[in-house]
């Protein structure tokens, strides 16, 4: 047998880790390549959105009775036979139907005789303030809601206090504000002091009869 030659290739380290990192280099370029060529077909392809029409319901006219047909027709109903009374002849009497017109007369009369009668109206009295008594005036106002938030401050005081309306002879409408009630002059008087004395000074108020 010949004696075949061998040949050693002998390479050194950093050749190797040059190799190395070329192919891996390639393998990364490659990579990459296929994801951009990837990303350019997804989008170049168009996207189809399936949408399913649901179509419209169709809507009927509502069906109108014709003038020939009558509410029976349409509810089913049967119109009940008259009763005999009514085809009885125009001359016959019937017995059954005077005493109830009879009766219906006399209730009427019974209703009648029991109602009460007719009460007279009394003319409203505008002035709360009894005749003949004595009061202390102490203002008047034009306007009936002033002369009575002043009755009524008057009222929270512990004074008995009263709003007299216009009088007939008045020239102006005037509401004025009275205290008291009294029977007798005295105790009127005796108020309007009690009045000056919490005042500290003469008052305008006067004793009034009314």
């Amino acid at each position: 047998m010949a004696n075949k030659d061998f040949r050693e290739i002998q390479v050194s380290s950093s050749l190797l880790v040059i190799i190395f990192l070329g192919v891996l280099a390639l393998g990364v370029f490659i990579f990459l390549l296929g994801v951009s060529v990837g990303k350019r077909q997804v989008a170049a392809a168009p996207t189809e959105v399936v949408t399913q029409q649901i179509p419209e319901p169709i809507k009927e006219p509502p069906v109108k009775p014709t003038p020939s047909e009558t509410v029976n027709d349409i509810m089913g109903t049967v119109t009940p036979a008259a009763p005999a009374a009514s085809q009885a002849a125009p001359g016959s009497e019937n017995p059954a139907a005077k005493p109830e017109a009879k009766e219906t007369a006399a209730d009427k009369a019974a209703t009648q005789a029991a109602k009460p009668p007719a009460e007279t109206k009394k003319a409203p009295v505008t002035d709360p303030a009894a005749a003949g008594l004595y009061y202390v005036q102490v203002a008047a106002y034009t306007e009936k809601a002033q002369a009575q938030a002043a009755a009524d401050k008057y009222r929270k005081q512990g004074y008995p206090s009263v709003v007299s309306g216009p009088k007939p002879s008045d020239t102006k409408t005037w509401y004025r504000v009275r205290l008291g009630g009294y029977a007798s002059r005295d105790r009127a008087v005796s108020l309007l002091a009690k009045l000056n004395a919490a005042a500290g000074k003469k008052t305008d108020f006067r004793v009034v009869q009314d």
